[in-house]
């Protein structure tokens, strides 16, 4: 019978910041070219999770 590797995808979610922007659009973009938009893991965490890195942004209407 064949083996196979498998490989679990982890999610969750970093507040990258507040952005002033013309769209929602806009500002998951300006956000994902921020420079905020990396992931700093643990040793203990880094060893189980192999490529942490965050892919997409959305956007939210911020509340006064």
């Amino acid at each position: 019978m064949p083996k196979y590797l498998v490989t679990g995808v982890v999610t969750g979610s970093k507040h990258l910041g507040t952005f002033e922007a013309e769209s929602e659009e806009a500002a998951a973009d300006m956000a994902l070219e921020s420079g905020r938009a990396s992931v700093n893991l643990c040793h203990q965490c880094s060893s189980e999770c192999e490529d942490g890195q965050i892919t997409n942004a959305i956007a939210s209407l911020e509340q006064a």
